[in-house]
């Protein structure tokens, strides 16, 4: 296919991607080995000739947001304020934005977007987690971490060949799938094999084999890829991820304008309307851009860096590996609740309100921008894992200190003579289940409620780490407290929040009835009953949390339209003390989109509707926010 001025799209792809990686200061092809590794690793995979066509336009142009951004913060060789890091967390949206501003492809356009989410939930721009993420974006976030890892930096020096293997293994189960992150190590190595037969493993500096991890210490050199935040400084509030950012140092202090990823529907025309077109504006923080993590060990002596020239050379022949059916045990998405971070928040900055009650918590780290943004915050959710997040993420509290880590990890692989929970025996082996059990003995010593809180939220994250591998990953397991201190280490609570935040465990109809606050966000009930991602996982954590499986309460989910209906429905009616609603909810469902729109119509006048469709990609869902007041007459 030709373009206007002669040049093929691929041509067009591989000029812009080279300019992108330009900007970046890459001094060899990132963005083309990324590709390279990513389609590779697609084919084995055995994804479809379109889904591979997709990835490969995405790892191309993956930082196409972050060059059309232009941050000026970008370039300089320190670490970045927390208001810095968020208005980093836009470029991927941006880059979404710009995609479908060159025609790309609504998969390659979501590929974008989604090649910073990590596997257990802290990634950006919308938090998701595990199989929520599209394959092909977990594909992408494996390559791109490796590929950022073996180069120069402005602001540090490439890991080694061998410093990057490590660093990859240990993302496993945190920033990356490890399903994935075995199949790349092991394409890496049978490149490595075929470049080493051709200018020799000596000049390449590059072992044949990776070499057993000689400390924890030294297993962990690489904490991520986000660059570590400086203390939050007090002032102006973000830019919400649809701001344009300003090139002055005041780059956060911006007026907001509306948002482009959320699209804004009138409401006679809610489902009538087409996607609204963004405005050109982008972002982009590579992988390996990591400027307040530990920096790589270095033993000073020369080396020779690895031809990534060559390495790409090898990765872009044919792949003989197609027809390989020992990689085709990934695990998919389903349909599931998957709500999205990046859209809830430009929705909610548009909206003016002192406190927000929502009723429902979800891990996705809203906390983090209503608390930069000084808003009050009431928490609440049914479920005690999940109302223990929220107090954890919400309250104002300290990080727990190193003592602190000590003691609620001292003896957590001791046995006792019998489990205090052993239904956790379900889902953990026998080592697991008693170092989870000790835990969350541990814990319960401490006497401050928000550090219990901030414990057990470790510890959900890293059972979830555990129960990230099986037989085929098992390999690239690291020891949980290991892990532990490294979730505990790289946690950013963000701003401090304001003082009356507060949490609570209620039933969601009492806390609607309950709370005082000038807007209710509240994320209607999903009435799927498969689940994937966090949702998945449910089960275990409140099984954890309370002690027993013996205390979970779960309701029978609506069978029919129009119970779904009425319980919504009775939520509205406990509603009306809030001046203002923003009501989620996404489709397909047992209700449309219209129906709740209907529905809220009844009790409030209907400002604004906002969508953001993923359907393109398995398990996507299209999310609506309803934003309704009560009349002032």
């Amino acid at each position: 296919m030709e373009t206007a001025k002669g040049k093929t799209r691929e041509e067009i792809i591989n000029r812009l991607a080279d300019r992108i990686d330009s900007f970046e200061k890459y001094t060899q092809p990132h963005s083309r080995l990324i590709a390279a590794l990513a389609t590779r690793l697609a084919r084995r995979f055995g994804l479809a000739a379109p889904d591979i066509a997709a990835i490969s336009e995405a790892a191309m142009l993956h930082d196409i947001g972050l060059w059309a951004m232009s941050p000026a913060y970008h370039p300089q060789p320190r670490p970045l304020s927390f208001e810095a890091r968020l208005d980093l967390w836009r470029h991927p949206v941006i880059g979404e934005q710009q995609m479908v501003k060159r025609d790309a492809g609504r998969h390659a356009q979501l590929l974008v977007r989604w090649h910073h989410e990590w596997w257990n939930g802290s990634g950006y721009p919308d938090s998701l987690a595990f199989e929520d993420i599209p394959i092909a974006a977990r594909i992408i976030r494996a390559v791109e971490l490796y590929a950022a890892l073996v180069a120069d930096r402005p602001y540090r020096l490439a890991f080694s060949e061998k410093q990057a293997f490590e660093a990859v293994e240990s993302s496993a189960g945190i920033e990356c799938d490890p399903y994935v992150v075995k199949a790349l190590l092991a394409l890496l190595e049978e490149l490595r094999d075929a470049t080493s037969e051709q200018v020799g493993t000596e000049a390449l500096n590059v072992p044949l084999a990776r070499e057993p991890d000689a400390s924890a210490g030294s297993a962990h050199v690489f904490e991520g890829t986000d660059r570590q935040a400086e203390p939050i400084q007090t002032g102006a509030p973000p830019a919400p991820e649809h701001e344009p950012a300003s090139s002055s140092d005041n780059l956060l202090a911006q007026t907001p304008e509306r948002s482009d990823d959320a699209t804004q529907v009138s409401a006679p025309s809610l489902f009538e309307h087409r996607e609204q077109q963004p405005s050109q504006q982008s972002v982009n923080e590579t992988l390996a851009g990591d400027r307040g993590s530990p920096a790589p060990i270095q033993d000073h002596t020369p080396r020779i860096p690895p031809s990534l020239d060559l390495l790409l050379s090898r990765a872009q022949t044919a792949d003989a590996s197609v027809l390989d059916s020992r990689w085709r045990g990934w695990s998919g998405s389903r349909y599931n609740k998957k709500p999205l971070l990046g859209f809830q928040a430009s929705v909610l900055r548009q909206i003016e309100f002192h406190s927000i009650a929502i009723p429902s918590w979800s891990e996705a780290r809203l906390d983090w921008y209503l608390k930069t943004w000084g808003k009050v915050i009431y928490a609440n959710d049914p479920r005690a894992w999940a109302s223990t997040i929220a107090r954890a993420r919400v309250e104002p509290a300290e990080p727990l200190s190193e003592e602190t880590i000590a003691r609620v990890l001292h003896d957590v692989y001791v046995p006792g003579v019998k489990l205090a929970n052993p239904d956790l025996g379900r889902w953990f082996g026998e080592t697991d289940a008693w170092w989870m059990d000790n835990l969350r003995r541990n814990v319960e010593g401490l006497e401050d409620p928000r550090a219990r809180a901030q414990g057990l939220t470790i510890g959900l994250h890293t059972g979830d780490y555990a129960l990230s591998f099986n037989e085929e990953t098992r390999e690239l397991r690291r020891p949980l407290t290991t892990v532990f201190w490294r979730i505990a280490g790289r946690d950013l609570s963000g701003a401090a929040g304001h003082p009356q935040n507060r949490s609570f465990n209620l039933p969601v109809e009492e806390f609607i009835r309950q709370a005082r606050a000038d807007l209710l966000f509240l994320s209607v009930p999903s009435s799927h009953t498969d689940r994937a991602g966090p949702e998945a996982r449910s089960e275990w954590r409140e099984t954890w949390v309370t002690g027993s499986a013996e205390n979970i309460k779960t309701a029978a989910p609506p069978q029919s339209k129009q119970s779904y209906l009425a319980s919504i429905d009775r939520m509205l009616r406990s509603a009306s003390n809030f001046r203002t609603w923003a009501i989620e909810y996404q489709e397909p469902g047992l209700a449309s989109a219209q129906d709740i729109h209907d529905l809220i119509k009844e009790y409030r006048a209907v400002k604004a509707t906002y969508s953001k469709d993923v359907t393109e990609v398995v398990g996507g869902l299209r999310s609506y926010i309803v934003v309704g007041e009560r009349s002032t007459r």
